[in-house]
């Protein structure tokens, strides 16, 4: 199982705009094979920093939503409101040694 972690800086008028494709984002991806959970979260009291957190079966799975065209449709929407470019950052559980 891993996590993967999306950073992303909002343009501070476009916060609504922004979680609301992040709500569209996450209902496709429940539609994707090997997607578990996800959830959005803000630093503190500010909502600029946004973090998603997805939990996938394999990182075979996440790789294969990454490029399927309706998650590069839904990214399009939301690059226009954000400052930079997403980060994102691969996490696998401890115990999965094995696969490192």
């Amino acid at each position: 199982m891993i996590k993967v972690l999306l950073e992303r800086r909002v343009k501070r008028k476009n916060y609504s705009k922004l979680i609301a494709n992040l709500t569209d984002l996450r209902a496709a991806c429940l539609r994707q094979s090997g997607y578990i959970t996800g959830e959005t979260l803000i630093r503190g009291y500010d909502p600029i920093d946004v973090l998603v957190i997805s939990t996938w079966i394999s990182e075979g799975y996440w790789k294969a939503w990454m490029t399927k065209e309706e998650r590069i449709t839904l990214n399009d929407l939301i690059n226009p409101l954000i400052d930079g470019e997403e980060k994102i950052s691969i996490y696998k559980m401890a115990s999965d040694k094995a696969d490192a």
